[in-house]
């Protein structure tokens, strides 16, 4: 497995320094290059979306050598900046239609559920109408527990109320719902308009330097006094340098495996950095070093030619405090993550959570040796000591790796939906999601495999957290999180003999033709999502108790939806019975 590194130089290069030669040309080379770039987007999204401009009677080499002057090595880098913009939207516009796509099914089933809230209101209210006109009581909806006595009502609580201070109540409570559905429905129709209008209408162009700083042109340099004119004027020169130094502060060279040193415009000589400029001289940075992974990136001058990998150069002028102009340069390339599939010793498996990481130690034989709980708090916390925290953290991970001389199994998990899908849920629930920086965990992951030496593999959760919860849970005596862990590592090694739920659970899931179904690598997921969706609603804590399968024998037509109802009428009848009556 390949991974991409972005490495900066061990220095920053000052402009009024004597570390770079040339330094003139290499500006004007930037400020061409980012001018070409932005002149052959708009002019690639022509071509793209309005099948117009420069480009539909010429190639985008004879466009920008007309224009730029610029030689084949930088009319790749160039092509290559502007096409990379024009793919990012397409991307971008995906993204967005899958987000709002979750969101806006989200929004159906707050509809619903408001709908079904407003539904019962209504009956209820019916129902009193009713029972006053001909002194009946009809039960409004099923299991419904309310009870009128003379003109008195009694809640699901046994609470005592007067009729007419109880229906006042409820339509109150229906005005409520229907303000709040009328919002809700209303904001929906907003968010499937702009879906709409992803899908059907063009992306807007790219402002480079930011739309936020272009429109800051729109108030800079106006002046309500004339005496005021002259601090405008400096405000507004002080802006179009600003806006100008940040459209072209930065330049990319690809590489390519084929040229010697892996790139054909920078060369690297062992000790110093030559960059050939657009004008056909050449820049000189002294002393270039990488801090990090500098040994692979000298094997890649010494290596065999088949062996040779490309090399992206990265230019990145910036401003100190002091206003002291400098660039960084780093290096983009790929290294070789170390793999090992040796499963021979066993693995160590880890469960993420936004607070903790939870692993197990397994053997060869998928037999749990031992647990383990490494905890960190990112509440209140930077960008920054997130990154360090989340950093120590998996350095902590890999140190009891090679401590146990074991390979790492971890989740690959996607966030994009879950993360559009919190508009209406639980505000705690939103705020852990929130803190879950699962791309800087798994990014450290792989900076740690690179430096450590030791391999890593990602497989899919899907119903680990629910297999461990029915399986290793009330055996183990452990927590979810960690019974989690374990089932990971046991997805990884490929054990999936010991994921098969209880025979008696198994047997309840027969087809139409009343067969059982196998249980194998390419069913488990399918069988747990049924047994998931069965005892959904039924609090994790309760698992720690047995499963009362005894009732299968007293039910005449045992079923998996039997088992999960006693589950719930004897570990917590409470809830269930406040959850399915009329709350005032």
């Amino acid at each position: 497995m390949e991974l991409l590194r972005t490495i900066n130089s061990d220095k920053r290069y000052y402009l009024d320094e004597n570390t770079i030669e040339n330094a003139a040309s290499f500006l004007q080379t930037m400020r061409v290059f980012n001018d070409a770039k932005i002149d052959l987007y708009n002019a690639l999204y022509d071509q793209k979306y309005l099948a117009s401009g420069p480009l539909i009677d010429h190639a985008y080499p004879v466009f920008l050598k007309e224009k730029y002057k610029t030689n084949d090595y930088y009319n790749a880098a160039i092509y290559t900046a502007a096409s990379g913009s024009i793919s990012s939207q397409k991307e971008l516009k995906k993204y967005y239609g899958t987000t709002i796509t979750a969101d806006l099914k989200t929004r159906d089933e707050k509809i619903q559920m408001i709908q079904e809230a407003l539904d019962k209101k209504k009956a209820v209210k019916n129902s009193i109408r009713i029972y006053r006109k001909d002194g009946r009581w009809i039960t409004p909806y099923p299991r419904c527990q309310l009870k009128v006595k003379g003109l008195m009502i009694v809640l699901f609580n046994k609470t005592i109320l007067k009729l007419d201070e109880y229906e006042r109540s409820v339509e109150a409570d229906i005005r409520k719902l229907k303000t709040r559905l009328a919002l809700v429905t209303e904001a929906r129709k907003r968010k499937e308009k702009k879906l709409e209008n992803i899908k059907n209408l063009l992306p807007e162009r790219i402002v480079f330097g930011g739309k936020k700083l272009y429109s800051e042109k729109d108030t800079v340099g106006i002046t309500k006094y004339a005496e005021d004119n002259k601090t405008s004027q400096k405000a507004l020169k002080e802006w179009k340098q600003e806006f100008f130094e940040k459209r072209h502060q930065s330049m990319a060279l690809p590489g390519r495996h084929t040229s010697k040193y892996g790139n054909f415009l920078c060369k690297y000589d062992g000790k110093d950095l030559s960059v050939t400029c657009i004008d056909g001289t050449t820049t000189v940075f002294h002393d270039f070093k990488l801090p990090r992974y500098n040994e692979a990136f000298q094997n890649n001058f010494t290596c065999k030619p088949e062996d040779r990998q490309s090399i992206c150069y990265n230019f990145t002028v910036k401003r100190d405090r002091k206003n002291r102009q400098y660039i960084i340069v780093s290096v983009t390339m790929k290294l070789q993550a170390y793999e090992n599939s040796y499963y021979g010793n066993g693995a160590i498996s880890m469960d993420i959570n936004y607070d903790h990481f939870a692993l197990a130690e397994i053997d060869e034989t998928g037999k749990l040796l031992d647990q383990k709980m490494i905890r960190f708090d990112l509440v209140k916390k930077s960008t920054g000591q997130i990154t360090n925290i989340l950093g120590a953290a998996v350095k902590e991970v890999f140190n009891w790796c090679a401590e146990k001389d074991k390979r790492l199994i971890v989740e690959d998990i996607d966030l994009t939906i879950k993360l559009a899908s919190r508009k209406y849920g639980n505000r705690k629930g939103n705020h852990h999601m929130t803190l879950f920086a699962y791309q800087r965990i798994a990014s450290s992951i792989e900076n740690q495999s690179l430096r450590r030496e030791i391999a890593f593999y990602k497989i899919d959760p899907a119903y680990t957290s629910q297999m461990g919860k029915f399986l290793f849970m009330r055996r183990y005596g452990m927590s979810i999180h960690q019974a989690a862990a374990y089932t990971i590592g046991l997805v990884g090694m490929g054990l999936y003999d010991k994921m098969a739920p209880d025979l008696r659970m198994l047997n309840l899931l027969k087809t139409k033709e009343g067969i059982v179904p196998e249980f194998s690598q390419e069913t488990y997921k399918t069988i747990w999502a049924r047994i998931t969706k069965t005892f959904s609603g039924i609090q994790k804590h309760f698992f720690y108790r047995r499963i009362p399968y005894e009732v299968l024998e007293e039910r005449k037509r045992p079923s998996l939806r039997a088992l999960a109802a006693e589950m719930k009428v004897r570990y917590m009848p409470t809830i269930t019975n406040y959850r399915s009556c009329e709350q005032t």
